[in-house]
């Protein structure tokens, strides 16, 4: 089930019943919501018995998380694949991986799901305590290592990189994320998308590299982080 693009249709050739039932998950709940998507509609679009999906699925919410990782470990497979094709210079991998994170969070299926979510948190906070249960994106882990490279090619260590990642993250895509929920017709050019990755890589990281790189508080992590600081307090 790919991460950037509406997934395949229930019933393709040689896909799993497991794999039948995500794809048929996807489509009823981006067009009906949580509430209105049943375990019986799913089996129907997936072409399997009800006994079929709960043997795979103990409930809802249980196939609902895994329709989340699912999509997670789609976009993961494309950076890693994006950092293992990387040449050594820090920069130029963290612009990739912008590259990568906006084109895949603003693709339509992405914004219908945050769309979902957007919906039905403040009815089920438990569909919100699901994504706090992944916890840290792995995306945080491939900028993070790319920005101690980028400290260690200059002789310095950077102190708090993980919080660093995860702050450079939230800098770089939500806003571009912002304008594709708010404006269906907005620019997904991969041109500019490109332009704009190199531009804010290279205004993040000449801050890092400054002399006064000022320290992260102590409540960095919660602000950067806060599903997670929640998730395990």
């Amino acid at each position: 089930m790919a991460a950037q693009g509406r997934p395949q249709r229930a019933g393709a050739g040689g896909r799993s019943k497991r794999e039948s039932i995500l794809d048929a998950a996807v489509e009823l709940f981006l067009e009906l919501g949580f509430d209105q998507t049943s375990m019986d509609a799913v089996a129907a679009q997936a072409g399997v018995s009800k006994t079929t999906v709960y043997a795979h699925f103990g409930d809802k919410l249980e196939l609902f998380r895994a329709v989340i990782a699912c999509g997670g470990a789609s976009l993961d497979f494309d950076l890693d694949q994006t950092m293992l094709a990387s040449v050594d210079d820090p920069q130029e991998r963290l612009a990739r991986i912008v590259l990568k994170l906006l084109q895949a969070t603003t693709a339509p299926y992405y914004l219908a799901f945050i769309r979902v979510l957007t919906v039905e948190a403040a009815r089920r906070p438990e569909l919100t305590e699901t994504l706090r249960s992944l916890g840290v994106p792995h995306v945080v882990g491939l900028v993070a290592a790319a920005l101690r490279e980028d400290a260690r090619q200059r002789g310095g260590v950077l102190p708090d990189a993980e919080v660093h990642a995860g702050l450079f993250v939230r800098m770089t895509v939500a806003g571009p994320q912002m304008d594709a929920l708010l404006d269906l017709e907005a620019d997904r050019d991969p041109v500019h998308f490109e332009a704009y990755a190199r531009w804010v890589t290279a205004i993040f990281l000449r801050g890092l590299r400054s002399d006064d790189l000022p320290d992260a508080p102590d409540s960095a992590i919660s602000q950067v982080f806060p599903w997670l600081s929640r998730a395990n307090s």
